[in-house]
């Protein structure tokens, strides 16, 4: 009986050893943020969808989707690079804060490029054009949606990914009382209801990318301060290396801020709804992916230390995703109907138009791990073509097989080629990084130190 026990306590005491390991520890948290944010999200949208009208919310899904595309354009590949190259930075807050002044000059430049396109082009995003107030929150959007990311990027680095956590939290409680407000007071003196959601959005990513620089960063980099910096020059070892995963980021990011777009431009603005239809199904999907990218991401970070275990923290990342990953494919594939009943109110038309699209994208998990393991190995060994090439591979799938579907099958023939999309780089993945770690020496040898 006593050494059953005592049995029981070492193992307990073995398991929680190793959860408290810094790979462990960032997953979780990364995790974490991701399902926080989207089930803050979620009470998000399930109170908007019952507040707004459906219409309205896709109009509003589709704007917000096309900026924070925009602004995926603005991060200059940094989201990536810092994981990669902070951890030896001698200087790191001088890093960050070149980081982020060189992507707040970009999201300016591009958000102006994009009213330039709208005002040009005659999309059906156009009625931001009769609204004064749009094309500032765009702008401010924009920016906010590529600041978050960067600060994130640094956390990760720095071993501290609870602080995006802390951000996510803030940007989802600030969200919902911010779009209730707008909707009882000034949503239609200013133009439709659309407004009121896509403005809750833009103001909570921005107060949360302020928390975050202001206060939650200081706490994981002792004595930061955010500041402009124009010494771009401590930037340019890392740029080789940032331009190809920037690259490959826009390339990837085309293949989901651009869906709701497609959806608008294909089935046209009387078929919106169809937009927020597909949006929710899409956002709770994606909590499945969640886990291989968190896992994946805090193992990119571990192993850019000094004489890291890469072959052992990258085998402790893959079972980490499949044992989480198994029952959540299982759960969201039988309780897919319930999920999407809560949205909308009375009616039930998420429900009976978003549960088969929902069920099919669930499926997307399943490849997402063999490419998030196999991108991070390209990754770990500072190489970006093979990022950039199975990114096209995947965005072309997507866009080109989504608008023929979309023609015929509607939003369900759309999340059909999600996720032949997400399965067809795999085969060039593992061409490309099937050498594992096992035969490598741990790398680097010698800290490696970016030079102004």
């Amino acid at each position: 009986m006593g050494n059953g026990l005592d049995g029981t306590k070492r193992l307990i005491g073995r398991l929680w050893g190793e959860a408290r390991k810094s790979l462990y520890r960032n997953a979780i948290y990364l995790m974490a943020t991701s399902v926080v944010g989207q089930g803050l999200g979620f009470f998000f949208w399930l109170i908007v969808t019952r507040v707004y009208m459906k219409a309205d919310v896709g109009f509003a899904v589709t704007l917000f989707s096309t900026i924070s595309f925009v602004a995926s354009l603005a991060l200059l590949g940094f989201n990536v690079s810092l994981i990669r190259y902070l951890p030896d930075e001698p200087d790191p807050a001088e890093v960050l804060n070149a980081s982020l002044t060189l992507v707040g000059i970009a999201s300016l430049l591009l958000g102006l490029g994009f009213l330039g396109v709208i005002a040009v082009a005659g999309l059906d995003l156009s009625f931001i054009l009769e609204n004064p107030a749009y094309p500032l929150a765009i702008l401010g959007g924009i920016l906010a949606c590529a600041i978050g990311p960067v600060l994130d990027a640094a956390a990760v680095a720095l071993r501290r990914a609870d602080i995006s956590l802390w951000r996510t939290v803030a940007l989802g409680l600030l969200k919902i009382p911010i779009a209730v407000g707008i909707a009882l007071t000034v949503s239609s003196a200013l133009g439709v209801g659309r407004f009121g959601v896509f403005v809750a959005l833009v103001l909570s990513m921005g107060a949360s990318a302020l928390i975050g620089g202001v206060w939650l960063m200081p706490q994981a980099l002792r004595g930061y301060r955010p500041a402009i910096r124009r010494r771009f020059a401590r930037l340019r070892p890392m740029m080789r290396f940032a331009q190809g995963n920037y690259a490959a980021s826009v390339v990837a990011s085309a293949g989901v801020g651009l869906l709701p777009l497609l959806i608008l431009e294909t089935l046209g603005p009387s078929n919106a709804t169809e937009v927020a239809y597909f949006y929710v199904a899409s956002a709770v999907a994606s909590l499945l992916t969640v886990i291989s990218s968190s896992s994946f991401t805090s193992f990119l970070a571990e192993a850019s230390y000094r004489n890291a275990d890469r072959h052992r923290d990258e085998r402790r990342a893959l079972l980490l995703a499949l044992a989480l990953l198994a029952p959540a494919i299982v759960v969201f594939w039988v309780f897919a109907y319930l999920v999407l009943l809560l949205f909308g109110g009375t009616t039930p038309d998420y429900a009976v138009a978003g549960t088969t699209p929902l069920r099919i994208m669930t499926l997307a998990a399943i490849p997402a791990v063999a490419n998030n393991l196999l991108m991070t190995r390209v990754r770990v060994r500072r190489r970006t073509l093979p990022l950039i090439v199975g990114a096209a591979i995947s965005t072309t799938v997507v866009l080109v097989l989504g608008y023929a579907l979309l023609q015929t099958d509607g939003i369900t023939g759309l999340s059909i080629a999600v996720v032949l999309s997400t399965l067809a780089p795999t085969p060039f993945y593992w061409a490309t990084a099937r050498k594992s770690f096992e035969a490598e020496p741990l790398e680097p040898l010698e800290p490696v130190i970016l030079q102004p």
